[in-house]
């Protein structure tokens, strides 16, 4: 049976930028980390991985769940950590006071990742650009439902959870595309309802199982009628890489209208 282990990671934010490190047995860019040790909370595992790996202490941003979620917890998820099976993660984010890092043996490389960096390309696991994405939002002006919304949609896409995508849409949605004009001409573009939007996205993600949406920036605009408009990268093995815009019109906190523009 694969060896399974609570871990946390740690993504330490000073000045909107991020810190990562160039894991030594992993040889890849990951967060600050590890397990949780017995008798350990895992917001107490999260500072002593921290203060252990980097010599770095900060505030861990409150206020990012309901009562009683730890401060500065992200989110939960589960990925392989090589020889060391399956670690079942908590994710969290910390303002430091500075960037003066103190390595310990399990890396030798660190660099801080500028706010205005598109996190697309960064050679790391997608998990870590989208919890990257998540933690320069966190606990800011930025961190609105609207974003909110946008990120939870670029995960469910990626992640193939069609049902929770869905549930992001009004029954009603409408949905425009030039992808959808090209190849059913007789809809010219255009969508209607959730019917619809299931047949759309079931067939992509069958017809291209390698799709991916790499985010590169999220602007919203709040009103009585949000606006929500994500810019990423659509990657599919053996295509040209495309810079894609799509809007998001929010009303009652779901998906009215989904516009899709390519550059």
């Amino acid at each position: 049976m694969t060896r399974r282990a609570w871990s946390v990671s740690v993504f330490a934010r000073h000045e909107g930028a991020i810190l990562l490190v160039h894991h030594t047995r992993l040889a890849t860019w990951l967060p600050v980390g590890g397990e949780v040790m017995a008798g350990e909370t895992p917001l107490e595992a999260a500072r002593r991985e921290l203060r252990e790996e980097t010599g770095l202490d900060g505030r861990f941003v409150p206020g990012l769940g309901v009562d009683g979620t730890p401060d500065g917890l992200l989110g939960y998820e589960e990925h392989p950590a090589g020889s060391k099976g399956l670690h079942l993660n908590f994710a969290f984010v910390v303002d430091v006071v500075g960037r003066a890092v103190n390595p310990n043996h399990e890396f030798v490389d660190f660099r801080w990742v500028p706010p205005d960096e598109a996190l697309g390309a960064l050679q790391c696991p997608q998990n870590v650009r989208e919890l990257m994405a998540m933690a320069r939002a966190a606990g800011t002006a930025s961190a609105s439902p609207l974003r909110v919304l946008a990120l939870r949609w670029l995960e469910a896409f990626n992640g193939r959870d069609l049902e929770t995508l869905l549930g992001l849409y009004d029954a009603d949605a409408v949905h425009v595309s030039p992808k959808l004009r090209d190849r059913e001409p007789e809809t010219n573009g255009e969508i209607r309802g959730v019917p619809a939007l299931r047949a759309w996205w079931q067939g992509a993600m069958e017809r291209l199982p390698g799709l991916r949406y790499e985010p590169l920036h999220i602007t919203c605009d709040p009103g009585v009628t949000g606006r929500a408009m994500m810019e990423y990268l659509r990657t599919v093995p053996g295509e040209a890489d495309l810079v894609v815009a799509e809007v998001l019109v929010v009303t009652d906190g779901r998906i009215v209208r989904s516009c899709v523009f390519h550059g």
